[in-house]
């Protein structure tokens, strides 16, 4: 039998343990020793995974390939199983395009098992190798337009502009000798939005990507050169968090307003000895989840609603990783190590959808958005709007996908004409602050 299928229907016993936040799923399905690197959810109900081992040098073992889990009923029923046709291999990053199709990045090390990318269009049963290429063994980003996609390995990048029909590989210049890319899950070390990609470093840098991967830019985040970020999330193309720990163990959460040229660390931290995974939260600005990575053992989930001003925590008692949201009702987070039959290989938010806090920072003041039902468009509006250096406009579906973002509008109308009926939210954002509404298009 070329590969083990096994499936596990979720027991609704468990929901009485974090019913009203979190509910723990997939419990004796994943093998023990195994951690999840990466979540990757379409939607509310179809959720892939990936999980691997922890093997950060040459040789792997060629007896060792990722792991994939996967629902298509919001966590009813999973189902796990084996990419064979990468042994030798770990990986990082998995990302979903929907039921049946994903992609997986695989790593090696130079050991003989081949860097790449991996796809799978039946549900995860059989796999192709794509891109054979060092680009391809740690990073993966799809942009929102879901059409360019960029795999990025330090200096090596793999860039499609047809969904993954085509590749082309090339280098480019910038990292300094003795810099990497750091991954604690693969979901929550870059961040992509419109055509743009972020990334830290182990010098203390963050690598912004533009125009698809076209272009590279390098910025000191005055963290310090011995300082890791290995987690970074951007809600619009101003406003991100990064978490980053020096050589000394100081564990650092810091914020950028203006694209990640410059960094302040926040006066509030959520915790000073865990390192996190962090993910901003579709649709809600300033609301971001952080989950404590797998080199420890607290287990802790630190939400924001106001950029970092301020923060939520609870402990889940268990070892922790890779965090996604897919909207703000449908989020997920990853075990940092599989060590018992009964520990949950995932975690789903329960709790109440994650937006239309009072609490937002920086809101505008007299934001409004008429009218609302729209047909045709939208106008928006708020005080000292005429004075606005730049108005960022994203519109977002009720599942968390991206389906407008420009960069600039200086009408005040929004058009969604084109758009189907259904629940969006629009967000404005402006170096005067922010402000998002729920809108209803007809």
């Amino acid at each position: 039998m070329k590969k083990q299928l096994t499936t596990l229907l979720f027991s609704t016993l468990l929901t009485s343990l974090f019913a009203q936040t979190w509910t723990p799923m997939a419990a004796g399905i994943v093998p023990n020793n195994l951690v999840i690197f990466s979540i990757s959810a379409v939607g509310e109900n179809v959720v892939w995974a990936v999980a691997s081992g922890e093997y950060y040098q040459a040789p792997i073992p060629n007896a060792q390939h990722p792991r994939i889990l996967r629902t298509s009923d919001g966590g009813l029923s999973w189902t796990l199983l084996d990419v064979e046709e990468a042994p030798g291999t770990i990986s990082f990053q998995i990302v979903a395009v929907d039921s049946l199709t994903a992609w997986i990045t695989t790593q090696d090390y130079g050991s003989g098992g081949g860097r790449g990318l991996h796809k799978t269009t039946d549900g995860g049963v059989n796999w192709a190798k794509i891109l054979n290429d060092v680009s391809g063994g740690v990073a993966l980003n799809r942009f929102p337009d879901n059409t360019h996609w960029l795999a990025h390995n330090r200096g090596s990048i793999g860039q499609s502009a047809d969904n993954g029909d085509n590749w082309t590989s090339s280098t480019f210049t910038g990292y300094q000798t003795d810099e990497y890319q750091l991954v604690n899950s693969g979901a929550n070390m870059s961040s992509a939005l419109g055509d743009t990609v972020w990334n830290g470093t182990s010098a203390g840098r963050v690598v912004r990507f533009t125009n698809y991967g076209q272009s590279a830019e390098f910025f000191n985040t005055g963290l310090g050169t011995l300082t890791s970020i290995n987690s970074i999330a951007f809600h619009d193309h101003l406003n991100g968090l990064l978490w980053s720990r020096n050589l000394a163990g100081n564990n650092r959460i810091a914020r950028s307003t203006n694209g990640g040229a410059n960094w302040t660390v926040l006066t509030k931290q959520p915790g000073s000895a865990i390192g996190w995974s962090i993910a901003a939260v579709p649709g809600a600005p300033g609301f971001y989840v952080l989950a404590s990575n797998y080199s420890h053992d607290l287990g802790v989930v630190a939400i924001t609603t106001n950029f970092g001003d301020s923060w939520t925590l609870e402990n889940l008692n268990k070892p922790l990783n890779a965090v996604s949201f897919s909207s703000p009702s449908a989020g997920w987070i990853g075990a940092g190590r599989i060590y018992s039959t009964t520990q949950p290989a995932l975690f789903k938010y329960t709790g109440s959808p994650l937006v239309g806090s009072k609490e937002q920072t920086r809101e505008l003041s007299g934001f409004s958005v008429s009218p609302n039902p729209a047909g045709e468009s939208l106008r928006f509006d708020f005080d000292g709007y005429a004075e606005a250096k730049t108005v960022g406009v994203t519109l977002t579906d009720a599942q968390g996908r991206r389906v407008l973002l420009a960069e600039n509008v200086r009408t005040g109308l929004v058009d969604v004409s084109c758009f189907p009926a259904g629940l969006y939210f629009l967000t404005v954002q402006t170096e005067k602050g922010m402000a998002a509404q729920k809108v209803f298009v007809y």
